[in-house]
Parts: C-alpha cells; sequence; structure tokens
C-alpha cells in the first residue's frame, strides 16, 4: 500500500494553530457572555401623595389611609414640633408587597404626616422594586429593608422605622420622639 499525501499526519502547522487560537477564544469569550448575568438596574420613583390616592392601582392605599384615625393628642405634639423647611421625610416603599409595613404602616405613617400639617415639599416618597433600587438620596440614606422611614433634621437622621415599628411605640410615638431631637 501506498502512503496517501492528504491523509492526517497528527501535526499542526502553524497556520492552523494560529486558526485555532483564534477559534479558542472566540469561543470561550462566546460562553462568558452567556454565563454573565445581568441583573436589571432600577430606579426609584418619585411619587406624590395626590398620586399615591388616585391612580387605580393604589386603591388599597386610598383605603387604608381614611380609614386611619391618628392619636390626637400626640398629634398636636407632631404639629408643634414639626418644623417646615428643617424636618423633612423620606419615604421608601415597594407598593407591591403585601406585608404589613406597606399596607398598613405607610398609609398611616402618610395620614399623620397629613393631618399634622406636614408641607408636601417636606415630604419625599419613593417607590421602589427592591432595596438596591438608584434614589436621589443613596450616597446618605442607604435602604436595607422596605419600607424604610427617615426623619431628617438638616439633613441629619433623627428617627427611623426600618420595615416595622418597635414593639412598645406607636407611629405617632416614633415621630414625636423624632421631631423633638
Amino acid at each position: 500500500m501506498g502512503s496517501n499525501p492528504t491523509a492526517p499526519t497528527g501535526e499542526v502547522d502553524e497556520g492552523n494553530r494560529g486558526q485555532m487560537w483564534y477559534i479558542a477564544v472566540g469561543a470561550a469569550v462566546i460562553a462568558l457572555g452567556c454565563a454573565t448575568s445581568t441583573q436589571p438596574e432600577y430606579t426609584a420613583e418619585r411619587l406624590t401623595l395626590e398620586q399615591l390616592q388616585t391612580t387605580p392601582g393604589f386603591a388599597w392605599f386610598s383605603a387604608e389611609f381614611h380609614s386611619y384615625q391618628p392619636d390626637t393628642a400626640l398629634l398636636d405634639d407632631i404639629r408643634a414640633a414639626y418644623r417646615p423647611g428643617y424636618h423633612r421625610f423620606y419615604v421608601y416603599v415597594k407598593p407591591t408587597c403585601s406585608c404589613v409595613g406597606t399596607q398598613k404602616l405607610f398609609p398611616h405613617f402618610m395620614r399623620i404626616l397629613a393631618e399634622a400639617g406636614v408641607r408636601a415639599e417636606d415630604c419625599e416618597i419613593y417607590a421602589m422594586h427592591g432595596t438596591g433600587d438608584k434614589h436621589p438620596h443613596e450616597h446618605w440614606l442607604h435602604i436595607q429593608r422596605l419600607p424604610s422611614f427617615f426623619i431628617a433634621a438638616e439633613g441629619n437622621i433623627v428617627g427611623s422605622i426600618l420595615g416595622e415599628l418597635p414593639p412598645d411605640k406607636s407611629l405617632e410615638q416614633v415621630l414625636v420622639e423624632a421631631l423633638r431631637r
């Protein structure tokens, strides 16, 4: 039998070696690109109290907001302690959450502020998908739980409620204590 000049010899010439290298690198890049998952990046949406009360998807908010009756004695204390422009309120909430913090605390907190006469410009409400959403105050307010409520005086946090109330306090008590600091 004679030799076949086109039969593979097991040797790779230099031209094929370069092509193989490019193919291997290309395959690796494609594999890495397919394996890397990118989470969507969300930005918190600022809402007004009016939007919360008139948007059909927030019907639960309006019903709970209007049914809550704040403690009138503590409401007077909140009115007396609140200083427009000096105090600010920051609220971060996941509206689709069915937890007590969102379904009860959030509308109750907003009702107390409304009844106490807190100016709309002193309260910022942000709807979030999760705690990692971008928001305008992320350089100094770090959201670890939703809902989160922050009370600030001249840019310093003087009180907060993170997800739930302390077991021995009402919303009104937390607000009075924070505003008096």
